[in-house]
């Protein structure tokens, strides 16, 4: 069986990981970003405003709007 999966966040790696595992589907993974993770977890470039940028790995963060 073959199988679309489409983002590349963290549930459509989950997903594309668990199908390809099974053994049963054969995946392809769909993401329009050039990075993997999407909004929740990635890697950015800061620029130190000295010796270049800096990769700066957010992790799961999340910032909520104070009520």
């Amino acid at each position: 069986m073959r199988v679309a999966v489409v983002g590349a966040g963290v549930t459509g790696l989950s997903a594309a990981h668990e199908l390809a595992r099974s053994g049963g589907a054969r995946v392809t993974l769909y993401e329009k970003e050039p990075y993997l993770g999407g909004d929740v977890a990635r890697t950015v470039a800061i620029d130190d405003g000295g010796s270049g940028p800096v990769n700066l790995d957010l992790g799961f963060m999340v910032f909520n709007r104070d009520a």
